[in-house]
């Protein structure tokens, strides 16, 4: 009767978790790593180290199973079902627990008994379920939520072992528990930490619990732990790059031998150990799949480990260097430098910024609640009331109080899932995301502890209560506040900013960068959420694949630099080089000096306004770039280093470049003439050595053009730019506010803004000229720019309304401005309060900024006796003669009496204000 009723519940919790996962979960990929797992999934390609093959030829079949019509969202499925199947486990192992604990058969139980065991585990099991990272992890393609559910398979193996531990063919339970181990490798190393609790449960049920015994048990679970990793995992492909590949065919045939003859002589434990490693090498092997794919040339085929040296390296992760445990301060970033610097010594540091800020807040927000949903938010009481951490603290007093032996099994696995993990990885600040997705196997042992903590209050209400008639609606009640107070409230706090349900974002941006570019583009990227989102694009949904993406990060990488050159992915055109194959395979940081690099154009090959002249080009009603910018008949900018060492005492610093210079440096002076050449808006000005006064902002890229501008990153055609902005790029969802985006989205669709914002004041510099635009139809239409300025910022509102994306205080005031002289006031006016907010949230009482730019705002749009107070206020503090002048100006307009000069305030000052004005 207990199994079916268990098993039946069981079931129930992974439909609910289903239910929830499918309800909340992304439509396609999500920004970070998951457009770059489908995209290789899909094609089989080969993902940054050290890869994920079991992952990729899982996701490979889902790609192909036709349940949505978006590959991504297939492939999302993958994290749905291991995540609610997790679920389901973990409902499974706290009910195991309690079994063990009390000692009886199920079958025994009373009624109050099984209500309290069954509700313990749904109370615990629901509480990870609705868990802010594993949540976060269930809804997208990541590794995480396969590498959890690997790490909930083998603990309720090892237990289902351990329930059978004494009937004959128990070892088969171990043997699919090793295979697991196996299969995990090719999903997450995290899964290896279980090991330690696996270990505990076989030592309780085989051996006599001493201090000899227990010295012996950390040993052993350590040597297998480091025969595993590093042993199998590293050592092995070492052996087969150093000494021969044959080397995994005799390892191979000595495990096959050791089977046989163990089987034939009878030796059981050595059997079942020697089939177990074979199990484990089996689980492993799937990583042939990256050598044997790295063969074929994939499109994305990250390392090239095509040899066993290139493997071997792709496998130790090579490309992203040693992580030392000790000292804890180890990077020489001048930017971690800095932040080392504010901690008192090496345990200070550990203590409160890689323990508390990266471990301790992360356990906070699953349990007690998270403050907000930008990155380095901390803990907030008010979110969770502290419910499910305080029944988590219970619950790990009477696990250990009941059966201290399976309290530190899962204490373990919390501790080497957290603590270890966080020693191991010896982080630096700051991190460019949160990272708290890696600790979902601490959470999760916690959960466990939730669940026995109901069981824990319903032994102490039987210790009150002997009575059966009052002990069955006690241990209801306290079994349905735990879904109210603890599941119910973490469901109800986290829902909706864990929801990605029609969240297109990620998929509309890349789609708008790859169509900023023109035919046969290079494209300069700067990191994953501007690259990763566009493999996707190319690979999956085999849009733009003519677009050659230039990785600013991978272009430090020999590898990555002579795919660019020797390939041709989905038929797009090589990228010219000068550099032979071994120049560029010896590139690394070169000394420098300051250069002037001038590069002739070829004034045949380009129109008026520096275009290339295609068979597709209509050039006879192409005008001229409008005045200050341009046409230049060479584009000559200074090639400075990006990184200055400081010299020795008395010596002047010494400049580098990096391998990503030369690339750029080589991209443009051997294509820029043959193809067009763009940098994407994310990418930094440090990046583009030096060529920033020629570059046209066509979209969510800037085309490099031979047109020099007065000051950089100032040259737009706003005919190009409107038409990419108003009928070609997407948008889907941005301005529902049923749907949730989280900071990444927000930050990245932020950039639409300043793009809107600088074609509308394009379009303000001459309101009563017109120009011709392209409609959605296709059809050339003449329109007043005026209308189109006003059409812009109303586009801009609509599909990114300020209130929800934050909108910096100074280009807000741009938009009230730009409305305010194009004779919209009362739209300027309805931007004002929100305005007036921001300038007294960035108030700090020692800067104008602010308050100077709500004062202008109020000029601007007529409200003279707002702007008289704001003026009067910001003189009596700063006691500027600009100041005062803009206070006179403002009373003569509203005919009051000016007192003092306006002449005082000297151009000087003038120049001084708006210097400190400056962004």
């Amino acid at each position: 009767m207990h199994k079916k009723i268990n098993s039946s519940i069981a079931v129930v919790v992974l439909i609910i978790a289903q239910i929830l996962y499918l309800l909340t979960m992304a439509p396609t990929f999500s920004f970070w790593d998951c457009g770059e797992f489908i995209a290789t999934a899909y094609t089989l390609g080969v993902p940054h180290p050290p890869g994920a093959p079991f992952f990729l030829i899982v996701g490979r079949l889902f790609s192909m199973i036709p349940f949505f019509e978006d590959i991504g969202a297939r492939v999302n499925l993958i994290s749905t079902i291991s995540s609610s199947v997790t679920v389901m486990l973990t409902y499974l192992i706290i009910v195991r627990f309690i079994i063990l604990y009390r000692d009886k058969n199920p079958n025994d139980w009373s009624l109050s008994e099984k209500i309290s065991a069954y509700g313990s585990g749904v109370v615990g099991s629901l509480a990870l379920a609705f868990s802010d990272s594993f949540w976060f992890n269930a809804v997208e393609t990541e590794v995480y939520a396969a590498s959890i559910f690997f790490t909930a398979i083998v603990i309720w193996l090892i237990l289902k072992w351990n329930e059978e531990a004494d009937q004959e063919g128990n070892e088969r339970w171990l043997m699919v528990l090793m295979y697991m181990m196996g299969l995990s490798i090719g999903v997450h190393l995290l899964n290896l930490l279980a090991i330690f609790a696996i270990a505990l449960v076989y030592y309780y049920h085989r051996y006599e619990v001493n201090v000899k015994s227990f010295i012996w048990l950390i040993v052993i679970s350590s040597g297998l732990f480091f025969l595993i990793y590093p042993g199998i995992i590293k050592f092995l492909p070492a052996l087969m790059n150093s000494v021969s590949p044959w080397i995994a065919v005799v390892a191979a045939a000595g495990l096959g031998y050791a089977i046989y003859y163990t089987q034939k002589e009878r030796m059981r434990i050595m059997n079942t150990i020697v089939v177990s490693l074979f199990l484990i090498v089996l689980g492993y092997t799937t990583y042939t799949v990256i050598f044997i794919r790295a063969q074929a040339d994939p499109p994305i085929n990250e390392n090239a480990p095509t040899t066993m040296k290139t493997f071997h390296s792709y496998l130790n992760r090579e490309q992203y260097g040693d992580l030392p445990l000790w000292p804890r301060r180890w990077s020489s970033d001048p930017t971690h430098q800095r932040n080392y610097s504010k901690y008192d010594s090496e345990f200070d540091y550990f203590w409160n910024y890689q323990l508390v800020h990266m471990y301790a807040r992360y356990f906070g927000w699953q349990f007690i609640g998270r403050a907000g949903d930008v990155q380095d938010s901390g803990v907030d009481w008010s979110k969770l009331w502290g419910l499910p951490f305080v029944l988590g603290m219970f619950g790990m007093y009477h696990h250990f109080r009941r059966q201290w032996t399976m309290g530190l099994v899962v204490g373990a696995l919390f501790m080497v899932t957290g603590f270890a993990l966080i020693l191991y990885l010896n982080q630096t600040e700051p991190q460019p995301r949160e990272r708290d997705y890696s600790y979902v196997g601490s959470f999760f042992a916690f959960a466990i502890w939730i669940g026995i903590g109901i069981d824990g209050l319903f032994e102490a209400l039987r210790e009150s209560f002997r009575d059966e008639k009052t002990l069955v609606p006690g241990a209801a009640a306290l079994c349905l506040c735990g879904l109210l107070f603890v599941d119910g409230r973490m469901l109800q706090v986290n829902y909706y900013d864990h929801s990605r349900a029609n969240n297109y974002s990620p998929w509309d941006y890349a789609y708008n960068l790859l169509q900023s570019c023109d035919k046969d583009a290079v494209l300069f990227t700067n990191g994953d959420n501007d690259t990763f989102p566009l493999w996707y694009l190319q690979e999956v949904a085999r849009i733009r694949t003519d677009v050659r993406v230039v990785n600013l990060s991978l272009a430090n990488t020999d590898w990555y630099i002579l795919q660019l050159k020797n390939e041709s992915p989905r038929g797009a055109k090589k990228v010219k080089f000068r550099l032979s194959d071994d120049q560029i395979r010896q590139l690394s940081y070169m000394r420098w000096d300051a250069k002037r690099i001038s590069l002739p154009v070829p004034q045949n090959k380009i129109t008026p306004r520096g275009d290339l002249i295609t068979s597709e080009t209509d050039t006879t009603d192409i005008h001229a770039p409008k005045p200050p910018a341009q046409l230049v008949d060479k584009i000559e900018w200074t090639f400075s280093p990006a990184i200055s060492v400081p010299g020795r005492s008395g010596e002047q610093p010494q400049g580098f470049i990096r391998a990503q210079d030369v690339v750029v440096y080589e991209v443009v002076a051997n294509n820029i003439w043959e193809r067009p050449v763009y940098f994407a808006i994310t990418v930094s000005e440090s990046n583009m050595i030096g060529l920033n006064q020629y570059l046209r902002l066509d979209g969510l890229a800037y085309k490099i053009v031979p047109v020099k501008s007065s000051k950089a990153f100032d040259y737009v055609e706003p005919d190009i730019l409107y038409g990419k902005l108003m009928n070609t790029f997407q948008y889907r969802n941005l301005g529902n506010e049923d749907v949730y985006y989280e900071e990444t989205t927000r930050r990245m669709v932020s950039n639409y803004k300043n793009i809107f914002m600088r074609l509308a004041a394009e379009y303000a510099t001459s309101p009563n000229a017109s120009s011709e635009i392209k409609t959605a139809d296709g059809s050339m239409k003449r329109v007043q720019n005026k209308d189109l300025a006003i059409k812009v910022l109303d586009k801009a509102e609509e599909i990114l309304p300020n209130e929800r994306y934050e909108i910096d205080y100074r280009l807000l005031s741009g938009v009230i401005s730009l409305y305010a002289n194009l004779g919209e006031n009362s739209k300027a006016r309805a931007l004002l309060p929100e305005l007036q907010e921001k300038a007294n949230q960035y108030d700090s009482g020692g800067d104008p900024r602010p308050k100077f730019v709500l004062a202008q705002a109020y000029k601007e749009v007529g409200a003279y006796e707002q702007a008289e107070a704001l003026y009067q206020e910001l003189y009596s503090r700063f006691q500027d003669p600009m100041l005062k002048q803009e206070l006179n100006e403002i009373r003569r307009t509203l005919g009051r009496n000016t007192t003092g000069n306006d002449a005082s305030a000297s151009e000087s000052s003038l120049d001084s204000i708006e210097k400190t004005l400056q962004p």
